[in-house]
């Protein structure tokens, strides 16, 4: 018996829906997974680097051999817990020293009876086992996997570029499986309702020849892409309002629900990455930002480098308290922020230390700047006691022909000490 044509179309069609269904889904699924993937591998690293901030390599070699907290230890300790307590998906940070009997700790934000102090040696698991050679020779590996996390080992080194111990970042994986699973589900719906549409349309289309309908499908589908929101204007899904009662009305709204869930995601990175680039109780750059414009900027001719140090500080501290101190801090941060452009930048280089770097400038207006900074009554920080008073030490250079960026930088901290001493001694 044979076949009708209209039969071998409708056969046809079906066969070539189910495989884009399922090509798609796949495809979709997979990049998806990816893309969770390097957010969780990008939110483990920001966190590595901004603990390598806080902690301190060679200290970490004192404490394995002297198992002593001192002031110093508990206020990196604190800086550590409430670094992890910014994200809900970072569960742990410690700081650990791998040894033949398992992981003597020097850090660890577990506050529970399971957490780690001081010289705390835990066997290797399972899993650590399987690597104890390499986590004994602090090189980097991949992250291990648990049930529910996954612990990124970044090697810490001493300031002779000798790792010490390894910072261990667990990351929460059941958010992200969760949405894997939303996002299957989302993904599936969405695109096995617009196959099956497109099957009866091209079925309807050939039993009843009518080419308008396929024209609009057309248009319809054209406009089921992501658009990512810029200047406050809406993007073409938010805009669409379907009110058909159909699957296409589920269809919008299913779109509309993985669109937010991208751009929210999107949100979040840009965040961390924000804060890997800033200090956080000045919001000036921080440290590591510096480093990456020096590197940036070095055949650069036209940089100027004003360098900053808070006078008095330590005494600030030690007399009144580090919150006095942490004031002080802030009005300098705030000081340097006034004279900020599109081309200089504002950098918090240490506990007292600041730097700013001025690109397409002249020497004319570096020592124009560091005359004008000096002369401004905002540069005295505090006026608490009659003892001593904390000040912003400043000094500026412009680089030379055939100098290179580190020795202007050096140029401007000796004039900086020299403005220091010199008031000092009036």
């Amino acid at each position: 018996m044979k076949k009708s044509l209209k039969y071998k179309i409708v056969l046809a069609i079906v066969i070539i829906v189910c495989i884009m269904d399922v090509s798609f889904i796949f495809v979709n699924y997979v990049n998806y997974m990816n893309v969770n993937r390097n957010y969780t591998d990008s939110l483990a690293q920001t966190v590595a680097n901004t603990c390598r901030l806080v902690v301190d390599g060679d200290s970490v070699t004192g404490y394995l051999d002297n198992r002593r907290r001192n002031t110093a230890y508990y206020e990196v300790w604190n800086k550590l817990i409430d670094y992890r307590n910014t994200s809900e998906n970072v569960l742990q940070i410690s700081v650990v020293n791998f040894r033949d009997g398992g992981g003597c700790y020097v850090y660890d934000t577990d506050l529970t009876e399971n957490g780690a102090f001081l010289g705390d040696i835990r066997p290797y698991d399972e899993v650590q086992n399987a690597i104890k050679d390499e986590l004994i020779a602090c090189e980097k590996i991949e992250p291990l996997e648990y049930n529910g996390r996954s612990d990124y080992y970044i090697p810490l080194n001493s300031s002779y570029n000798i790792p010490v111990a390894y910072i261990i970042v667990g990351i929460s994986t059941e958010n992200v499986r969760r949405e894997q699973l939303t996002y299957l589900g989302y993904i599936t719906i969405i695109v096995t309702s617009i196959t099956v549409l497109f099957g009866v349309f091209m079925i309807w289309f050939m039993q009843h020849n009518v080419l308008g309908p396929l024209n609009a499908m057309s248009k319809a589908a054209s406009s089921y892409s992501i658009a990512i929101l810029r200047d406050g204007k809406e993007s073409p899904i938010s805009r669409m309002n379907i009110r058909t009662g159909d699957e296409l009305e589920r269809l919008c709204e299913s779109m509309k629900k993985m669109e937010h869930d991208i751009i929210a995601s999107s949100s979040q990175l840009a965040i961390a990455d924000w804060n890997s680039n800033h200090d956080s109780m000045t919001q000036l750059y921080n440290k590591r930002h510096y480093k990456e414009q020096l590197k940036e900027l070095q055949n650069d001719c036209t940089i100027g480098v004003i360098y900053f140090d808070i006078d008095n500080l330590k005494r600030m501290n030690d007399t009144f308290g580090h919150e006095k101190g942490d004031a002080v801090i802030l009005k300098a941060a705030e000081f340097i922020r006034r004279y900020l452009t599109e081309q200089a930048r504002g950098f918090r280089i240490g506990g007292d230390e600041f730097v700013m770097l001025i690109r397409d400038c002249t020497e004319e207006k570096v020592q124009e700047l560091v005359s004008t900074m000096r002369g401004d009554e905002k540069g005295n920080l505090s006026d608490v006691t009659a003892e001593f008073y904390c000040r912003l030490a400043i000094g500026g250079a412009f680089r030379k022909t055939a100098e290179t960026l580190e020795e202007t930088i050096k140029r401007a901290d000796d004039e900086m000490y020299k403005n220091k001493h010199s008031v000092r001694k009036a």
